[in-house]
């Protein structure tokens, strides 16, 4: 199973990177960035499939990343 996130997670990334969106950002915390901006997004789409909070979990944890 954790193989398996692991292989989603960097699909998602690779989605978010050819879409346009920032290097090692995943397409869930890119719409969230999206819905921040009050831009169009589906967050309430992939929260509905991958859980309450998912978008805004993603985004935070890119944060954090981001300025290691």
């Amino acid at each position: 199973m954790k193989y398996l996130s692991k292989v989603l997670t960097s699909l998602s990334v690779l989605l978010n990177v050819l879409l346009g969106g920032d290097n090692n950002q995943t397409f869930s915390a890119r719409n969230w960035h999206w819905k921040r901006q009050n831009k169009p997004n589906i967050v309430w789409l992939i929260d509905s499939i991958l859980g309450d909070d998912h978008c805004l979990q993603s985004w935070v944890y890119w944060k954090v990343r981001k300025k290691w």
